[in-house]
C-alpha cells in the first residue's frame, strides 16, 4: 500500500515538479530542511573564502553553491524512501529529476534574498561601527584639546598667580610671620595638586584644593573676599581636578576685580542618589553664558566634563538680580 501511494505520487507529479512541491507540504518541508542544512553548513565557508574575490566571480560561486545545495538536499530526500523500503531503486532517479526542477530555482531565489539581506545588514552594522568609532575619536580629540587648552591656560595664569602670592608672602614675613607660613602651606598644597595629573579626584581633595586657593586669595584681598562653604556631610564623589576652583576663579574675575567693596561668595556641595552638585553663588551682576570666551575658564571646564562624562555632566547658569550661580553636576556612579 505504501509503495502504491508513492508510485501514485510519482505519477501524479510527473508533469510539473514545482507545483507538486508546493502542494505537498510534508515533501516541501523535508526538502527545505535538508537543503537549508546544507546551505547553513557550506555558505559561511564559501563567504569567508570569497571575501576578497571580484563581485561577479563571487556571485557565480554563490549560485554554484546554491545549485549544489539544492541538488544534494534533493538527492538525500529522494534516497530516503528507498532506504526505508518504500521505493525501488529505479524510482530514485525519477523522484530526483521531478524535484530538482523546482528545488533549484526556489533555492536560488531564497538564497539570493538571504545573501542580500545579510550583506545589507552587515553593511549597516559596519557603518554604525564606523560612526561610533568616529564619535569616540572625536570625543577623545576634544578631551585632548581641552587638556591642551587647560595646560596652556595654566601656563599663562599660574605664573601671574604665583607671583602675586609670593609677593603677598614677602610682605607678611616680617609683620605677620604666622600668616605668611600658613599662606606658604596653602600654596604648597595647591601646587602639589596641580602636579598630580589625574582625570578625577575625590570631592574631599577638591574641597581642600579650593579652600587653599580661597585662603591665599583672602590673604591677598583681606576683607574684600568673603566666602562661605556649605558642604552636605553625605556629599561624596569624584570631580575633575580644579573644577570647583575654576568656578570660584570665575566669580573672582567677574566681581572682585571690578568692584571696590569686594565679593560675597557661597559654595554649596550636595549629593543625591544619582549626582553630585556643586554650586558657586556670588553677589555680583552676573554674566551672559553665551558670551563665554572659547578656550578660557568655564569653556575649558565644559570640554573636560564632556570628555570624561559625556552628556551625564552639566554646567548650569542662573542669573538673578544681584546674584549669579554656576552649578556643576556630575554623576556619582
Amino acid at each position: 500500500m505504501i509503495v502504491l501511494t508513492v508510485g501514485d505520487w510519482l505519477a501524479n507529479h510527473n508533469a510539473q515538479a514545482l507545483p507538486s512541491i508546493v502542494g505537498d507540504l510534508p515533501m516541501g518541508l523535508l526538502l527545505a530542511i535538508t537543503i537549508g542544512s546544507f546551505a547553513w553548513s557550506l555558505f559561511p565557508v564559501v563567504m569567508h573564502a570569497t571575501a576578497e574575490w571580484h563581485r561577479t566571480t563571487t556571485w557565480i560561486f554563490y549560485l554554484a553553491t546554491m545549485v549544489l545545495c539544492a541538488a544534494a538536499g534533493t538527492a538525500v530526500v529522494a534516497t530516503v524512501p528507498f532506504l526505508v523500503g518504500v521505493l525501488d531503486a529505479r524510482d530514485i532517479a525519477t523522484l530526483f529529476r521531478q524535484s530538482i526542477v523546482g528545488t533549484v530555482p526556489v533555492t536560488i531565489v531564497i538564497g539570493m534574498a538571504m545573501i542580500l539581506i545579510g550583506t545589507n545588514k552587515a553593511r549597516i552594522e559596519a557603518t554604525e561601527l564606523s560612526l561610533r568609532t568616529q564619535q569616540l575619536e572625536r570625543e577623545r580629540a576634544e578631551k585632548l584639546a581641552a587638556e591642551a587648552q587647560l595646560a596652556s591656560l595654566a601656563s599663562r595664569v599660574q605664573p601671574h598667580f604665583l607671583f602675586n602670592t609670593l609677593n603677598s608672602i614677602s610682605g607678611l614675613i616680617r609683620q605677620q610671620p604666622a600668616q605668611a607660613e600658613a599662606m606658604i602651606e596653602h600654596l604648597s598644597s595647591l601646587l602639589r595638586s596641580s602636579l598630580e595629573g589625574k582625570d578625577l579626584v575625590d570631592l574631599t581633595q577638591e574641597l581642600k584644593l579650593v579652600t587653599d586657593y580661597l585662603e591665599i586669595q583672602r590673604t591677598r584681598f583681606g576683607g574684600r573676599l568673603r566666602y562661605d562653604l556649605a558642604v552636605d556631610p553625605a556629599a561624596s564623589g569624584k570631580l575633575p581636578p580644579f573644577s570647583v576652583q575654576t568656578l570660584v576663579e570665575n566669580s573672582l574675575k567677574h566681581v572682585l576685580g571690578r568692584r571696590p567693596d569686594g565679593i560675597a561668595m557661597r559654595i554649596e556641595m550636595q549629593r543625591d542618589d544619582r549626582e553630585l552638585s556643586v554650586a558657586v553663588t556670588d553677589d555680583g551682576p552676573g554674566f551672559d553664558p553665551d558670551a563665554m570666551r572659547a578656550g578660557h575658564g568655564l569653556d575649558i571646564l565644559q570640554r573636560r566634563l564632556r570628555g570624561i562624562f559625556g552628556d551625564a555632566a552639566t554646567l548650569e547658569f542662573d542669573r538673578q538680580p544681584g546674584s549669579m550661580t554656576v552649578r556643576l553636576r556630575v554623576p556619582t556612579a
